[in-house]
C-alpha cells in the first residue's frame, strides 16, 4: 500500500453538498461504468432536488487536501426484521488515489457510523469482475454469500453480480470494535 500523502478527512455529506455529491458520483459513473448498476445518463441530469434526496440516506465522502477522491454510500433497512442489515453502494476511489488507504478510511467510517445506527450486517454487491474490490473487501472482513447471475447488464455485456456481506458485531450483544462471524452454510444458500 502506497501511504497517503495530503490531508485525508472523511465525512459524511449533507444537503449543502449537492455539488461535491455530483462531482464525485458522475466522476464515478464516467470513469467506472462497468462498477456500477446506474450509468452516467440516469444521473446526468438530475434536478439539485432530486441530487439532495439521495443525499436523504448518508454517503461519505473523503477529502484529500479538501478535494473529493472518494465515496461510500450506505442504504439502511427500514423493515423492522431487516433493520439490523444495511448495504453499501456507490463504493468509488479515483484512480490515481487507490492503494492508498483511502477506501479503507472510507470503510471505517461507514462502519462505524453504521454500528452507531444499530447496524450489525452490512452487505454488497459487487461485479463478478472486478476482482481489486472483491480482494479489498475480502481484506477487510466481508465473505462471498451468494451470486447472481446476469446481475449486471448493459454496456452490450453481461455479469455475474457477487453478493458479500461482513458482520461488524454479534447479535444481541456487547460490541467490542469490529466483530465477523464466519458465514455459515446451513443448507439454505449455495456454497461458493
Amino acid at each position: 500500500m502506497v501511504p497517503i500523502e495530503g490531508e485525508l478527512v472523511v465525512r459524511r455529506l449533507s444537503g449543502k453538498d449537492v455539488d461535491v455529491f455530483r462531482r464525485i458520483r458522475l466522476e464515478a459513473l464516467s470513469h467506472e461504468p462497468f462498477s456500477f448498476a446506474s450509468v452516467f445518463g440516469d444521473w446526468a441530469h438530475l434536478s439539485d432536488r432530486q441530487w439532495r434526496q439521495h443525499l436523504n440516506q448518508p454517503v461519505f465522502v473523503a477529502f484529500l487536501d479538501g478535494q473529493p477522491v472518494g465515496m461510500m454510500g450506505l442504504r439502511f433497512e427500514h423493515a423492522r426484521k431487516m433493520a439490523h442489515r444495511s448495504k453499501l453502494e456507490g463504493v468509488y476511489v479515483r484512480k490515481g488515489k487507490r492503494g492508498t488507504g483511502i477506501a479503507a478510511n472510507l470503510l471505517h467510517g461507514v462502519a462505524e457510523y453504521a454500528l452507531a445506527h444499530g447496524v450489525i450486517q452490512l452487505e454488497l454487491a459487487v461485479n463478478a469482475e472486478n476482482s481489486a474490490a472483491i480482494r479489498f473487501y475480502e481484506r477487510h472482513g466481508f465473505v462471498k454469500v451468494g451470486c447472481i447471475p446476469d446481475g449486471f447488464l448493459g454496456h452490450d455485456t453481461k455479469h455475474d453480480e457477487l453478493i458479500m456481506v461482513l458482520r461488524l458485531a454479534p447479535p444481541f450483544g456487547p460490541r467490542q470494535g469490529f466483530y465477523f462471524e464466519p458465514y455459515r452454510n446451513h443448507g439454505n444458500s449455495p456454497s461458493l
